[in-house]
């Protein structure tokens, strides 16, 4: 830039009153000059000097020529791309990276000015500069370091200023750093930190099992249900198989049509061996899919024996009536499920303490049958010996034959511990027996009325409504066979012990047909659960002289030709009643698991060299809290195993605790194995995988509120590829460093060309004066 620039200016006012006084100084010379001449020759003179005077007076105003020079100062915008695996995710057109890059050359390198020079760095594990131009790093790093990266930056050569940072990522960070916080610090810098996000939100094209339930601890041979959860985006009306495998062998599989989202199925399959078992959910891959790994996901089960064991105390005496042993009706009808083992005890003295006659050996297997209060095979001593049992039947015994202690374990068993309870009615049962008056009132499902409430009579049940699709109650295999089966089938009854009612939360699933039409009857059958457990009274009696008929006419006959007696009765539903009665009272102890133990895991996944917490609690065989237990953890992928923690007892938490560490990945199996110096208190199991994770990979949704954080702390401002006009890329460079100004200066006063100027206008006017004869 170039002007003219006077250095000895004076005041304006000055140059006018200069200006008329040299004014008035010419005309008043000319007008009185001597001669004679025309007036054009005086005015031209005049204007000759007056051109004279004004370049006099120019020179002495000093002008000079002025050349301003500006000087643009050179700046960097580093532009950071991400080059991380996550980068080459296929969920917008041509990929992340190479998106960003058309976006870049688009909108930032053709809209920088000239004096911006553009620092390309690509940073994953590192930060390199990247020399390529344009931009074509490949995205293979194996990490996200965006913290890290943007750090890096304030290490930079200071050669030229960083006018800013453009970092261009999906805002996946797999390092445990703020980005936030080194944006920050560039900021603090004097760098601002502009974002360029990359990447949807949407889940990517994938199949993947994302929950799975199924009971800790199942039965052996019994259908076990696997409950199985699974995304499909991307795969809307793909149909897949989803199995359960074990060693290689599908034991279930069932085909799915995916919906493209969340779905849930079900799987039955039947576990064939006992003992902690490990299997496998796995989806079938499609192609196209971004993970398969995820299509697999074992699962360990406790497959325990499924024999409920029964304790059976039978009061009453051999009838000489009685082709077998009475008890022999009630428990032959229980083993008649495989599923069900009973122990049998006798009571061997009456009311009146008389011996009564009994027999002590089951006629065919030759099986001891020992007294209630037989001192090392009676009725069990403490709650351990009970907790071998999961339902007692109490059938006529006297309240005498127990202990305090052991009227509470039955008790306990129930409320505590899941297990079942059932009273038959008697002359030492109930009330009569005095029942009323013990902590077993507590369960039992009927209040007694007292000590005479037995009643010698003929009557047949009568089903209320809503007890005909009972468990127990439904014994037949239509609702109509049900209905036959306990009106015109049922032989009557002789005898029962009177009940007041059935108590709040029972359910009555039979009364007496003793009562006048539209009355209930007394109650002859009752349900109810109790705690943890399950109770059930049945007022009439199973045996002679109340139940004859019922353990003996209660079914088919074996030779339709003759009528059902006792020799002629393969007495079906009684065995199907009292198995339906005992499975159902069970319930709360089908599933348990070895109860001393309890194992429980904070993860059921961890990446090798992780850590999971074990938590563990440990009873002693009375079902007491044991707090100086040995518990030690071992961990095996195989036959083998090994010790991989020692777990100690935590107050606080009541449990022992100790952090599990794998150092390999696979599938083990953890045990905690507790003891009490030589005594094995008890062992649990759990599956604990130990897999490797890229975390890059992980979960490949872009992370918008990431980018957002990162340009607000960068004080910078935040751009998605999606846009096609973006905003405030001026933003970009508008820090720009201040340029530099310089001016050159050129007199032109003492130039020869102005003084001849000078010089020539007063020749001139001199020489015309004399000319023309003025003086």
């Amino acid at each position: 830039m170039i002007m003219m620039q006077f250095t000895q200016l004076p005041e304006p006012r000055w140059l006018v009153l200069g200006g008329l006084i040299v004014m008035s100084l010419l005309i008043t010379s000319y007008a009185w000059a001597r001669g004679r001449s025309q007036p054009w020759v005086r005015a031209l003179c005049a204007f000759l000097r007056l051109l004279a005077i004004v370049g006099l007076v120019l020179c002495l105003l000093d002008p000079q020529w002025i050349e301003k020079t500006v000087h643009s100062r050179r700046a960097r915008l580093a532009i950071l791309v991400d080059t991380s695996r996550s980068m080459a995710t296929t969920d917008v057109p041509g990929g992340r990276l190479a998106s960003a890059r058309t976006w870049m050359e688009r909108h930032v390198v053709a809209a920088k000015p000239e004096n911006v020079d553009l620092l390309q760095l690509r940073f994953s594990e590192t930060i390199t500069v990247e020399t390529n131009r344009p931009i074509l790093s490949q995205a293979d790093g194996p990490s996200s370091g965006i913290s890290r990266a943007l750090e890096s930056l304030l290490s930079l050569p200071p050669e030229e200023p960083l006018t800013g940072v453009l970092l261009v990522s999906d805002g996946i960070e797999t390092e445990v750093r703020d980005p936030e916080a080194a944006a920050r610090r560039l900021r603090r810098h004097g760098v601002k930190v502009h974002t360029l996000l990359s990447g949807t939100t949407n889940e990517l094209k994938d199949v993947r099992i994302t929950g799975l339930e199924v009971r800790r601890a199942v039965a052996e041979n019994a259908p076990t249900r696997v409950m199985v959860d699974i995304r499909s985006p991307g795969f809307t009306g793909k149909t897949v198989t989803v199995q359960i495998r074990k060693d290689g062998q599908i034991l279930a599989a069932k085909p799915l049509l995916l919906n493209g989202d969340a779905q849930h199925i079900e799987l039955d399959f039947i576990p064939r061996m006992r003992g902690f078992q490990v299997y496998e959910v796995s989806v079938s891959s499609s192609p196209g899919e971004w993970l398969a790994s995820n299509n697999q996901r074992p699962f360990g089960l406790e497959v325990v024996d499924p024999t409920l064991r029964v304790l059976y105390m039978e009061g009453t005496p051999q009838n000489n009536q009685s082709p077998q042993p009475e008890w022999k009706y009630l428990k032959d009808a229980l083993q008649s499920d495989p599923g069900i083992k009973v122990t049998t005890l006798y009571r061997p003295f009456g009311n009146n303490g008389q011996y009564l006659n009994t027999v002590d050996a089951d006629p065919e297997t030759g099986e001891r049958i020992y007294p209630v209060d037989h001192s090392t095979y009676g009725f069990p001593k403490n709650l351990a010996g009970l907790l071998d049992y999961d339902v007692v039947i109490h059938s006529d015994i006297l309240r005498s034959s127990f202990s305090p202690l052991q009227v509470t374990n039955m008790a306990r068993l129930v409320e505590e511990f899941g297990g079942g309870f059932l009273m038959i009615g008697g002359n030492s049962a109930f009330g009569r027996g005095g029942y009323h008056q013990t902590l077993l009132d507590r369960i039992i499902p009927v209040a007694m009325e007292g000590a005479f409430d037995s009643s010698k009579e003929d009557f047949q049940p009568r089903i209320p409504r809503a007890a005909w699709t009972h468990p127990i109650v439904a014994i037949g295999a239509t609702a109509e066979e049900t209905r036959q089966i306990w009106t015109e089938k049922f032989p009557t009854l002789h005898g029962i012990n009177r009940m007041e009612r059935a108590k709040p939360g029972a359910q009555v699933l039979a009364y007496a047909d003793n009562a006048p039409q539209g009355f209930d009857g007394d109650v002859l059958l009752a349900v109810q659960e109790v705690g943890r457990g399950r109770t059930m009274a049945f007022t009439s009696d199973t045996t002679r002289s109340w139940g004859a008929d019922f353990e003996t006419l209660w079914g088919e006959p074996r030779n339709t030709r003759w009528p059902v007696t006792e020799d002629n009765c393969d007495s079906r539903y009684y065995r199907r009643f009292w198995v339906n009665a005992i499975r159902w009272l069970a319930a709360g102890r089908s599933s348990r698991t070895n109860p001393p133990v309890l194992l429980d895991l904070s993860n059921s996944y961890i990446t090798p060299g992780a850590s999971a917490s074990a938590s563990i609690h440990v009873r002693d065989p009375a079902q007491q809290e044991v707090t100086d237990a040995e518990v030690t953890l071992f961990a095996g992928s195989g036959a083998s195993s090994n010790a991989v923690g020692v777990a100690r007892f935590d107050p606080t938490r009541r449990a022992y605790v100790a952090p599990i560490t794998l150092q390999k990945p696979g599938t083990f199996v953890v045990s905690a194995v507790a003891r009490r110096g030589e005594l094995l208190l008890g062992v649990d199991r759990q599956l604990l995988v130990a897999e490797s994770i890229d975390p890059e990979l992980a979960d490949l949704q872009a992370r918008p509120p990431v980018m957002a954080g990162i340009s607000r702390a960068g004080d910078g401002t935040q751009h998605r590829i999606e846009e096609t006009q973006p905003s405030g890329l001026e933003s970009l460079w508008k820090d720009l460093p201040t340029p530099t100004v310089e001016f050159h200066r050129k007199p032109l006063w003492d130039r020869p060309v102005s003084l001849a100027i000078l010089l020539g206008l007063l020749v001139a006017e001199w020489s015309l004066r004399r000319w023309k004869g003025l003086a």
